[in-house]
């Protein structure tokens, strides 16, 4: 019974054959490892690269609907219009912040965001621009976001089963965030 099969090789003609151990089993499975780590991480790697990360994906459609405010749904609608525009988009009551003197409405719009609507209404709060939207919540553990860009301030907070954004100036963050009650 032969156990272990050795590697013949030759040196020259005429000399005798020398035998040598057989490639050890640990060398084989390295090779494999090796083999599947580099599949398995360059997969990963193109996935992430070609995949964008799309986190607070809906708080750039609503500062870029925010800045665009062309093709608006209503112009100069009122708070009661406002809530019966958003109760035929969502199908139940959206609660809008209080229409007032300091707070009048501009224009409202709808935009499809990932198979749902994002319902933007734009502000003159105090002669400033303010967006407040509203989105059915997808997400189930209620977040806080925050963004600053291009002197813009964006908050994102849920309230009932809603997502809320609001969209301001930077500078009057504190006054806008407290009208609207955003975190």
């Amino acid at each position: 019974m032969k156990l272990v099969d050795a590697e013949v090789t030759q040196q020259s003609e005429g000399a005798p054959d020398i035998a040598r151990p057989p490639r050890p089993a640990r060398r084989r499975v390295y090779t494999s490892l090796l083999v599947t780590l580099t599949v398995l991480i360059g997969t990963v790697a193109i996935i992430y690269t070609v995949f964008p990360n799309r986190h607070n994906e809906i708080l750039t459609w609503a500062v870029e609907a925010h800045i665009d405010a062309s093709n608006p749904d209503l112009l100069n609608p009122s708070g009661t219009e406002i809530r019966a525009w958003s109760q035929g988009i969502f199908g139940e009551v959206v609660p809008w912040p209080e229409v007032d003197e300091s707070l009048v409405p501009m224009s409202a719009s709808v935009l499809p965001v990932f198979k749902r609507d994002l319902a933007l209404v734009r502000y003159k709060f105090e002669g400033e621009p303010v967006s407040v939207a509203f989105w059915r919540a997808r997400d189930a553990p209620p977040r806080i976001l925050r963004r600053t860009e291009d002197g813009l301030h964006v908050v994102s907070w849920r309230r009932k089963r809603f997502t809320c954004i609001a969209i301001g100036p930077e500078a009057s963050q504190e006054r806008w965030k407290t009208r609207f009650g955003a975190p």
